[in-house]
């Protein structure tokens, strides 16, 4: 017989289809085939076979090369996905014979019934209706008949709603019908109840959803309770010298995480795993996360935190950081604090915060230009956003957050799915990761580099970002030793129905895949995985068995049979689910589309991954209270509802020079009694009085004003010098650079069409300390961001530029930078600096 050619079509949806062909040898054997046929669709994803030319409607196809020679009565097969509603393959033709042509109709499916869930106000007398809605998910060409019947939740029948049951009949042609179920008001204060409306043997159709909950909402307030009162104590720390911190001392990467083996590893070498949960919207054309039209983004973050996540990765965009544009979408009566704030300003407010309540943040390079979902072009560069640019961000980020803990690392990039792992060339991802890696930690040697995978890599097609096959042959490998992070992503069938999951048996077989995708690199131990990505609406049955496996396979069941694999001290792989937010269109989020219910659903999911990472320092340094005051806000009584309160340092014998002024608002939870507010305190070597301050509350909200007033003492631990003599008064002499004083250098870091980053380092020659600097920086350029220094002054000719509160002390011959952006093409001979 000759070689034939199958078409069927297993799968279809509104808008699209699986297709699948299938070539069969006759008695000879195939070496290389070719498939073409006219087509009115259009086919989106392709595997097993490649496209050679699609001219109009017509698509000539071929074999790849692992699948070419087929041996006599043996079959090659592939496969594709396709948009559009018609099927029909036209003209089929193998190695140039012509072949059969219309794919077998799909079989009828039969009518589905579905109950969906209903709720009302209970009232405080009489009855209402509960009404629930019936539908068929299409027009009966006869009658069709379903029974049902109330049943008791926590609402009891006969208290709170009366008993129902019936028998329910659509007409032909009606897909709708509804059923009333009494429910009986009454003024008790009490929780929400929920009474249950079951569905059953139905005639002419199947039950595609047989349940639903019916719940009788609470409608009933109970009288108020008196305010709890607040209060604020007093606090007292010693002052310390520079370069320490405090009692114990402690380098400044003890806060830092880093890498040994599959683990991801804190300063004491102890393993600990990133738990957390992604939070969209800086890498939109808002320039701020979503969701601050409806809270304050602080109170967003402790329900986070509550929700025992520990981790948030933060996406963003290159325009984030060039553009002039403010951020939009934001409520400013819920975050009054952002008024007037650029993009970049924002992000640092949610790192800021987050450092004061224990949560960490992974930055997400999530796309070049603002808008939704990961850059068009599956590439780290696209446009006007170049590789070079896209380095040099990421570069200044490391910088403007160095010796912060709260920030862990770099995300690279999001999902560069038209990248190649290796090969060489300017599409190679692992080529380009190595580059902006080792930039990063030249400029920051305490992040995680987290390195996402491709679309497709030797013929294998998976998620975008979700392809590490790569890293058995070609590595990352980066100067910083220990730095390095996997990071895959992977999503159930109701996002995209991947082939993999219309298998036979496909759940047994979902283990395997993510071991030979990704999961691979952790079994091994060639080094930890982060899973960036992952999340689902929980609606899709296929999407619920794909949460099972992948959470079993993240807390270390790597062959499915029920037991964790991992040794004891050890920690499963990392991981961050998408999304906090509820407006993504995929998965829905852990919040409802409220921005403040959470869906539980989600998070009893995600328990048993989580964890605490306690109290690793936020600053970089040694956890502790050394060179903070620590003032510990109370209320009388834990109170139902939340409590606010605004708080502000005031100077007292303690001036600018002693302390970083400390303000902002907070937040009680229900229950909760105690808050710690901390004031960093300077440290110098100065034989000196003890010195005061206060930290006062004000505008309490929810609580009435107790001792609204704590004292701070910075206690001097310099002992007692003799006066000095003051010597004759001398004109001031300039010493000449190298021999004595301060000097500055300027570098330029990297320079674009459009503007630049520059770098100054401040030395001083001595031989006497320094405690406090200012320079000016003349250029006819305009700084647009600026780190580690502030602006105190700017005219025609430039800036005044002066320390922050951490690093204005220095030493003799010792050295502290500052960084800036620039606008405009740069000329480096037009910057002087002058002292």
């Amino acid at each position: 017989m000759p070689a034939t050619l199958s078409y069927a079509v297993p799968s279809r949806w509104d808008g699209g289809f699986i297709g699948n062909m299938a070539v069969l040898a006759d008695d000879a054997a195939l070496n290389g085939w070719t498939v073409a046929f006219d087509a009115g669709f259009e086919i989106t994803n392709l595997w097993g076979a490649e496209i050679v030319s699609r001219v109009g409607t017509h698509y000539v196809l071929r074999n790849l090369g692992w699948n070419a020679a087929v041996p006599p009565g043996g079959t090659a097969s592939f496969g594709f996905q396709a948009a559009g509603a018609d099927s029909t393959a036209r003209g089929l033709a193998l190695n140039g014979e012509t072949q059969g042509g219309e794919p077998p109709a799909p079989p009828a499916t039969p009518l589905a019934i579905t109950v969906a869930d209903a709720a009302i106000e209970e009232g405080q007398a009489g009855t209402r209706e509960l009404v629930f809605t019936v539908t068929l998910d299409r027009p009966a060409a006869g009658s069709v008949t379903v029974d049902y019947a109330t049943a008791d939740g926590t609402a009891l029948a006969g208290q709170d709603y009366v008993a129902t049951q019936g028998r329910l009949t659509f007409a032909p042609g009606e897909t709708s019908r509804t059923i009333r179920v009494t429910v009986t008001g009454d003024a008790a204060v009490e929780a929400d109840e929920a009474l249950l409306l079951r569905l059953s043997s139905p005639v002419g159709a199947t039950l595609a959803d047989a349940e639903a909950i019916g719940t009788i909402r609470n409608d009933d307030v109970a009288p108020p309770a008196p305010l709890p009162s607040l209060s604020v104590g007093d606090a007292s720390v010693a002052e310390g010298d520079p370069g320490h911190g405090g009692p114990g001392g402690g380098g400044a990467a003890e806060g830092f995480l880093s890498t040994a083996g599959n683990q991801i590893v804190d300063a004491a070498g102890q393993a600990v795993k990133i738990a957390g949960v992604n939070w969209f919207g800086l890498e939109s054309t808002n320039f701020a996360p979503h969701g601050l039209w409806a809270r304050g983004y602080r109170e967003m973050m402790d329900q986070m935190k509550a929700e025992g996540f520990n981790t948030i990765r933060l996406p963003f965009s290159s325009e984030l950081l060039h553009t002039t544009a403010a951020p939009n979408g934001i409520d400013f009566s819920k975050n009054a604090d952002l008024q007037g704030l650029s993009g970049l300003q924002v992000m640092d407010r949610i790192i800021d915060y987050a450092g004061e309540i224990g949560l960490r943040i992974i930055l997400d390079h999530h796309r070049s230009s603002a808008g939704a979902g990961t850059s068009g072009s599956g590439l780290w560069y696209e446009g006007s956003h170049t590789e070079a640019q896209w380095i040099a961000d990421w570069t200044m980020l490391a910088a403007r957050y160095a010796g912060d803990a709260t920030v862990i690392g770099a995300d690279l990039h999001n999902e560069p799915y038209n990248g190649s792992w290796g090969g060489g060339g300017a599409n190679d991802w692992a080529a380009a990761a190595e580059r902006a890696g080792n930039a990063v930690l030249a400029s920051n040697p305490d992040w995680l580099i987290f390195v996402e995978g491709v679309g497709s890599h030797q013929g294998e097609n998976y998620w975008w970002g979700g392809n590490l096959m790569g890293v058995r042959d070609r590595p990352i490998v980066l100067d910083v030793a220990d730095k390095l992070v996997y990071s895959a992503h992977d999503y159930p069938n109701s996002i995209f129905a991947q082939p993999w999951f219309q298998q036979a048996g496909w759940e047994a077989q979902l283990t395997a895949k993510f071991d030979q995708m990704w999961g691979y690199i952790y079994r091994e131990g060639i080094a930890p995985v982060f899973l960036g990505e992952f999340g689902s609406k929980l609606q899709d049955a296929k999407d619920l068995a794909w949460l099972d496996r992948i959470t079993a396979y993240l807390a270390g069941d790597l062959d499915a049979d029920g037991s964790i694999d991992i040794p004891a001290g050890q920690q499963g792989m990392s991981w961050t689910w998408w999304s906090w937010n509820p407006n993504s269109g995929d998965t829905g989020g852990i919040l409802a589309d409220d921005w403040t219910t959470v869906i539980a659903a989600k998070v009893e999911r995600l328990e048993p991954l989580q964890f605490d990472l306690g109290d690793l320092p936020q600053d970089g340094g040694t956890a502790g209270d050394a060179n903070r005051l620590s003032f510990t806000v109370t209320l009388s009584a834990a109170s139902d509802n939340a409590v606010l309160v605004d708080y502000a340092t005031v100077a007292g014998t303690a001036g600018a020079a002693d302390f970083a002024p400390a303000s902002g608002t907070l937040r009680f939870e229900p229950g909760e009694t105690s808050k710690i507010v901390t004031v960093a305190v300077t440290a110098d070597t100065l034989a000196e009085a003890d010195e005061t301050l206060s930290l006062v509350l004000s505008n309490p909200r929810g609580a009435t004003a107790g001792d609204m007033s704590g004292t701070g003492t910075i206690l001097d631990d310099d002992g007692t010098t003799t006066p000095p003599v003051t010597p004759p008064v001398t004109p001031p002499v300039t010493p000449p650079p190298g021999e004595g004083g301060l000097e500055a250098a300027f570098s330029l870091t990297s320079s674009w069409s459009t503007g630049f980053q520059g770098g100054v380092a401040v030395v001083n020659h001595g031989p006497a300390a320094v405690q406090g600097w200012q320079l000016r920086l003349d250029m006819p350029y305009e700084i647009t961001q600026i780190w580690n220094a502030e602006i105190v002054a700017r005219d025609a000719e430039g800036y005044v530029i002066r320390n922050v509160a951490w690093n204005g002390a220095l030493g003799d011959e010792a050295t502290v930078s500052f960084g800036f952006l620039g606008a405009g093409t740069v000329d480096a001979t037009q910057i002087d600096i002058l002292f």
